[in-house]
């Protein structure tokens, strides 16, 4: 049975992951705008609304899911 800190704990690494690959993205120069675009904003701002929820799930603890 799947809990609440362990679905936090997964939702937080791939809120993780996104964040990262945005960054990469932004460094390799991707995208046709200078800076950040607005795919990358996007990307940014659900990456750190589900590391957000991710955070939340696993403060709640070890109740199952």
């Amino acid at each position: 049975m799947v809990t609440k800190r362990q679905l936090g704990i997964f939702f937080s690494g791939i809120a993780g992951l996104l964040l990262l690959w945005v960054g990469v993205i932004d460094r390799i120069g991707m995208g046709e705008w200078g800076g950040f675009g607005p795919l990358q904003r996007i990307g940014l701002g659900g990456g750190l609304l589900l590391l957000a929820v991710g955070l939340i799930l696993i403060r709640i603890g070890n109740r199952p899911a």
